[in-house]
């Protein structure tokens, strides 16, 4: 009922989604002040407001024309750009985030692009340097450059020369870094990876209620995109097949650097696990419990978004 109307959406569904993200990112403003809500250490909060409205959509819509355009997802549909926008819900002001995973939809770009080709230099070339110029801002995201080691295995297109134009991607921006702090006689930084520890979970209690119910419903629909995905990978196309292998280890590859104390990668981990979530949505053949689960995700994404500074 709620769903069909994002599959193969008319005109009217794309405004719609326009007014649904200002209306959504405002949304905490009707009980809480700006300045409560959009505080940031360096940034104006009506900036961070801005780009609270901005990015995420534009993210949102990127990432829902890269998965059809690269024929992970064939049916033209904007699930995957409201299932986007409805797991970013507790991430309000967190700007150094939103550019990193935005241009991080460049680097999957590239990496989808890699297929079917023998040197895909350039791709992997680009692939490598992103990741290396927002190394300066998370020193973690270098540890990606495992996915383009898996690609290679994956696409059958792993060979000494791909893995080092990925290693002068990497040193790129660092080469031209030293060259600055020589010129200018500034001193030289290398990335400092943040410790890997197991981050402590807090207890049931002391987690807001809003923010309860919707990390069960985030839970409960991961399970069943999950177990959608595995049940009918074997029946799409070779392309779609191994895009989504490259995406579940993507979603890993995050959800290892959170578990081992990368709180940061929370953000990051919603680009895979949307595709995963929206993949599910537009195919399972249980169209009134997707419904429903899509119902009730909207519905907790807004009752947590109201309530964000609880």
């Amino acid at each position: 009922m709620f769903l069909k109307h994002l599959i193969n959406p008319r005109p009217t569904i794309i405004l719609f989604f326009i007014v649904f993200c200002i209306v959504f990112t405002c949304l905490p403003l009707i009980q809480f002040p700006i300045k409560l809500v959009f505080s940031h250490g360096w940034i104006p909060p009506f900036a961070v407001l801005l780009f609270g409205v901005a990015i995420p959509s534009f993210h949102a819509l990127g990432l829902n024309n890269l998965v059809y355009e690269k024929n992970i997802i064939r049916k033209d549909n904007l699930v995957i750009g409201f299932v986007f926008l409805l797991l970013s819900t507790p991430f309000t002001n967190i700007p150094s985030e939103w550019f990193a995973s935005f241009f991080l939809l460049f680097f999957l770009n590239y990496i989808f692009e890699t297929y079917q080709k023998e040197y895909p230099f350039s791709q992997i070339f680009n692939a490598a340097f992103i990741l290396s110029i927002f190394s300066f801002i998370f020193p973690n995201l270098l540890f990606f450059i495992l996915l383009i080691l898996i690609s290679g295995i994956n696409y059958s297109n792993l060979n000494w020369r791909n893995l080092a134009i990925a290693c002068i991607g990497l040193i790129t921006p660092y080469f031209f870094y030293f060259i600055y702090t020589f010129l200018f006689d500034k001193p030289f930084y290398f990335p400092e990876f943040e410790t890997l520890q197991f981050i402590k979970f807090p207890t049931l209690n002391a987690i807001a209620l809003p923010k309860l119910i919707w990390l069960f419903t985030l839970l409960l629909i991961s399970l069943f995109s999950l177990i959608e995905l595995f049940k009918w990978l074997y029946k799409k196309s070779i392309r779609s097949r191994k895009s989504f292998l490259i995406i579940f280890f993507y979603f890993i590859l995050c959800t290892a650097l959170i578990i081992f104390g990368s709180i940061q990668s929370w953000y990051f981990l919603m680009t895979p696990l949307c595709i995963i979530i929206g993949n599910y949505f537009t195919y399972t053949k249980g169209r009134k419990i997707a419904n429903f689960l899509f119902l009730i995700l909207v519905i907790s994404s807004f009752y947590y978004k109201y309530n964000i500074a609880l």
